[in-house]
């Protein structure tokens, strides 16, 4: 049986340490959380004020509001695509906003905040498996 290392075991102990730190804040945090996320609306208005999108936190459209004089400022096409971008920019405000919540909760080092705002899971995986030592099956 090969010798204890206590130089080792006090950083496996500190390491253990700091991440059931983060599981408890976590845990204690996620209802809040939660809370915080199923309340959330972004409101964004177009540069003219002709349209105003209000979506929730996964960017879901809750409201429209179109200016009394919205029909008679535009024409109909341009209308419609002053609406597709302004809801464009109201999903991704709502991204940078939940992203912002998460990582209140989540520590950044798990990747989880920068996968909300850039939507890359594959970053994420490689993340883990650097972290976890894992090598690239080929």
């Amino acid at each position: 049986m090969p010798p204890v290392d206590p130089d080792a075991n006090a950083a496996l102990r500190a390491r253990f340490d700091e991440v059931h730190a983060q599981y408890t804040h976590l845990r204690d945090n996620v209802g809040e959380l939660q809370r915080e996320l199923a309340g959330l609306e972004v409101s964004v208005a177009s540069a003219d004020g002709m349209v105003t999108v209000v979506v929730g936190a996964r960017g879901q459209l809750l409201r429209l509001r179109l200016h009394e004089r919205a029909y008679a400022a535009h024409r109909p096409d341009r209308l419609a695509e002053l609406i597709t971008k302004t809801t464009r920019r109201a999903e991704q405000a709502a991204v940078e906003a939940t992203a912002e919540l998460v990582a209140r909760v989540v520590p950044a080092e798990t990747g989880v905040p920068e996968l909300l705002r850039g939507g890359d899971l594959g970053a994420l995986l490689r993340r883990h498996d650097d972290t976890m030592g894992y090598e690239e099956q080929r």
